[in-house]
């Protein structure tokens, strides 16, 4: 028999399943927590909430006369829209597809700074895609994570992959400079950009943002705290001139492409002199890396990355005190022993 269903009938609607519910529910948690972290008080969603009109009327009052007529009208609020994290996902599964399936040596050497080779203009960018071991990867992915998702959900995939690669062009430019001499590797340089980027969203909307004192303090002991323990504690690859490159640049850069909510005059004069700072940076990089050859080691055109760096590091090691780090890390270590043979170098 049909059952046909009348107007006043409704068709009941299948649950909606637990999996969407959890899942809107968190999005929802985690949006409010980036607002929270990031946007200024009067962009949050917080502030969406429609208040309604209140409209006093004429009231004789025995003491103080007529009330004015007033109307409180429903404040007018921005609607910041949100962005999934799509770049800081994407390089930091680039970073661990290159890490895991492929030989790490040859990738260093494919991909990191080589000081022999600074016209590959390559690895001023790819640099940050490799590492030197698990704990360096997985180190700087968590920081990536962190500090990055909470700016791009705000500001969008594209102004957050500026701020990025441009913080690692700048600590590989700072490399040239003040660490002219060594190999680099590791994503540092953007993960400083991003951190950096986080005083630069405060600068911007200062007059906006709640509780900005504090969160200042915070921001700046953590920064300070972080290049006074790499100055203490740094190890032998540890690369300071690359972290203080992307601290710079990513700040500089950050001040120029961040969302800025209110606009100040002196948020303009701010804007041109670190565009001006940018562009005198990179034009005395340049010209120092032409002009002062003496400063660099000696240029290889080949392709034959092993042995440049073979050779490399039995000059490190040659030049280096008897007990050494980096003697004790040649000892400890079978490929490097292997290498020393191979030229009929002992290390003792």
């Amino acid at each position: 028999m049909e059952h046909s269903t009348t107007d006043d009938e409704t068709v009941p609607q299948a649950p909606p399943r637990k999996w969407r519910t959890i899942l809107r529910q968190n999005s929802e948690k985690i949006g409010a927590f980036v607002e929270d972290a990031v946007l200024p008080i009067n962009q949050r969603g917080a502030q969406r909430i429609p208040i309604p009109a209140i409209e006093l009327e004429n009231v004789e009052s025995q003491s103080n006369g007529p009330y004015r007529t007033t109307v409180t009208r429903n404040p007018a609020v921005n609607m910041q829209p949100k962005y999934f994290p799509f770049f800081i996902i994407t390089i930091s599964i680039v970073q661990v597809f290159i890490m895991y399936p492929f030989d790490t040596e040859n990738m260093i050497l494919l991909f990191g700074y080589d000081p022999h080779r600074r016209h590959e203009i390559w690895r001023y960018f790819t640099d940050s895609l490799v590492h030197t071991g698990l704990p360096h990867l997985w180190s700087n992915m968590l920081l990536q994570m962190i500090l990055g998702v909470l700016l791009e959900i705000v500001h969008n995939w594209k102004r957050i992959s500026v701020i990025y690669f441009a913080s690692v062009l700048g600590g590989s430019l700072f490399i040239t400079i003040l660490s002219p001499g060594l190999y680099v590797v590791g994503a540092s340089a953007g993960v400083y950009g991003l951190l950096f980027s986080h005083l630069s969203t405060i600068i911007l909307n200062w007059n906006q943002m709640d509780r900005k004192y504090c969160r200042l303090f915070w921001l700046i002991l953590y920064i300070v705290l972080n290049f006074i323990l790499e100055l203490v504690i740094a190890e032998i690859n540890n690369s300071l001139a690359g972290h203080l490159g992307g601290a710079i640049s990513g700040f500089l850069v950050s001040i120029l492409v961040l969302k800025n909510f209110e606009k100040y005059p002196w948020e303009s004069k701010m804007k041109k002199i670190c565009q001006g700072l940018l562009v005198v940076l990179f034009v005395a990089i340049v010209i120092t890396n032409i002009a002062a050859t003496t400063v660099y080691l000696p240029t290889e055109w080949n392709f034959d990355y092993v042995s440049t760096y073979e050779r490399f590091f039995i000059n490190l090691i040659n030049e280096s005190e008897k007990n050494s780090p980096i003697r004790q890390q040649c000892q400890a270590d079978y490929r490097c022993q292997a290498v020393m043979l191979r030229y009929n170098i002992t290390v003792t």
